[in-house]
């Protein structure tokens, strides 16, 4: 019998429900830190859209599906599409160019991530979901959109199939998140000279700041599978 980890999914929706309520002040606080207001506003839609996101990466560690599988990898894909439609097939289906623009993007630039994964993949499980985070939101992204939340879902995908527990954004962490992401974000391209000295500073702080805010409440207990 294989010990399986599966989401305690009212603690994720609970802690959502806690960023949405405290929104304003978070990104107050991202303004007043310089690290900059987010483009997209945490609100109910965002946290139901993230929710079926969650419930969807539950379902892929219920069938013991792993990241960077033949079975894995269209299903990061599928979860970037939960973080911005959820549900609902009918919005699906009126953004189907952008769906599949998302999807054309994505079959490019997972190539050297997954490269990149097989090269590391014998390397520590937190080390290796907090740098496939930031390969997926350093420049070029992985998607046209959704990365920051998409990432930490992969991200957490690792965790969870090597026995550790997810990240779940929260009012207590939200600021230490996004201050590394934003910085990775802008200076991810590798192909510049400010990119290539800073990224491995980023890289190095989002790795302590992953280990340091996982957390097992987000887990629910050991079953067998």
């Amino acid at each position: 019998m294989h010990l399986t980890k599966r989401l305690n999914l009212s603690a994720v929706d609970e802690s959502l429900r806690q960023v949405e309520a405290h929104w304003n002040q978070i990104d107050d606080d991202l303004d007043r830190k310089k690290i900059g207001r987010k483009d997209t506003p945490f609100t109910a839609v965002v946290r139901e859209r993230m929710m079926a996101a969650y419930s969807y990466l539950d379902s892929l560690l219920a069938q013991q599906i792993v990241p960077f599988s033949s079975d894995g990898i269209p299903e990061m894909l599928q979860l970037n599409l939960k973080v911005h439609y959820g549900n609902d097939t009918a919005l699906m289906k009126e953004y189907h160019l952008a769906i599949k623009a998302t999807a054309e993007k994505f079959r490019k630039q997972i190539i050297p991530v997954e490269h990149w994964y097989r090269q590391h993949r014998m390397d520590h499980p937190l080390k290796i979901a907090a740098e496939i985070y930031v390969a997926i939101l350093g420049s070029p992204q992985l998607f046209i959109e959704g990365n920051h939340r998409t990432g930490s879902l992969i991200a957490s995908w690792i965790n969870m199939c090597a026995g550790y527990p997810p990240f779940v954004l929260s009012p207590e962490n939200a600021i230490a998140y996004f201050q590394p992401s934003s910085e990775i974000k802008h200076f991810g391209n590798k192909t510049t000279w400010k990119g290539k000295s800073r990224l491995p500073k980023y890289r190095k702080s989002f790795r302590a700041f992953w280990e340091s805010h996982i957390d097992n409440k987000f887990v629910l207990p050991t079953f067998r599978g």
